[in-house]
């Protein structure tokens, strides 16, 4: 089915416009419809006469009631609380049945333009789950954008370049882990809205629009370091050792 919509776009937006219309009209009757036709007329009117104060006026205010028309439909209404139930869906979906991420070895383009396109090892998410890929990976500096999930970064299955690696996580809501061998050092600069942390046993229960830097014992000694940094507006942070 998806196939055929990807290949015949506009003939399903029709279709699916048709069955809206249809819809509007068996539960409400054809009440939107002058509306509809009036706002519309100002805003093509006001379209073709936008140079003039009045065009510009007459167009506004088409947009506006065009769009206080489309609130009030019953339909509108119901696309968006099929969208909301979309979204649950897939994000319960997502918890029950956590993706992982597997990077691909081949890395493509290395030599287009003296430049490398490399895979990442975790990406950007609206919601649900990700996980570092088991049983290993190669290493790679993480740099995401996460909505509402878990995040988990297990540190123990890939190599850490001496040089230092680095941990950049922007965060909406949910729970980030990141789990660190013992021969790692660690700095954490953490900022948070609402939330809580633990950074290796020291826990900190309720952080209220704080920014914390905090290093692990040993940290400038260490032979491999990470440096993290977390941006979130709700949460709980873990680092622990494993």
């Amino acid at each position: 089915m998806f196939d055929s919509f990807n290949k015949d776009k506009y003939s399903w937006l029709l279709v699916i416009a048709l069955l809206l219309a249809v819809i509007q009209v068996t539960v409400a009757g054809w009440g939107f419809l002058f509306p509809a036709c009036l706002f519309g007329s100002m805003v093509y009117y006001g379209r073709n006469h936008r140079k003039k104060p009045a065009g510009k006026l007459i167009l506004w205010i088409g947009l506006f009631g065009l769009a206080l028309t489309l609130l009030s439909l019953f339909v509108f209404r119901l696309v968006i609380l099929g969208l909301v139930l979309l979204f649950l869906v897939d994000f319960i979906q997502k918890k029950r049945h956590p993706l992982r991420i597997s990077p691909d070895p081949e890395i493509p383009n290395a030599a287009a333009g003296h430049t490398t396109l490399l895979n990442t090892v975790l990406r950007n998410k609206w919601f649900g789950y990700q996980k570092t890929p088991e049983p290993e990976y190669p290493w790679q500096d993480i740099n995401i954008q996460t909505g509402a999930g878990d995040t988990v970064i297990d540190l123990s299955r890939t190599i850490l370049p001496k040089k230092g690696a680095v941990i950049f996580i922007r965060h909406l809501a949910g729970r980030i882990r990141i789990l660190v061998p013992y021969d790692v050092g660690v700095s954490l600069h953490y900022s948070i809205m609402l939330g809580q942390m633990n950074f290796f046993g020291r826990s900190e229960a309720r952080l209220i629009n704080k920014s914390v830097t905090l290093q692990s014992e040993g940290y400038e000694e260490a032979g491999q370091k990470v440096k993290v940094f977390v941006s979130a507006v709700a949460g709980s942070l873990e680092v622990k050792r494993v």
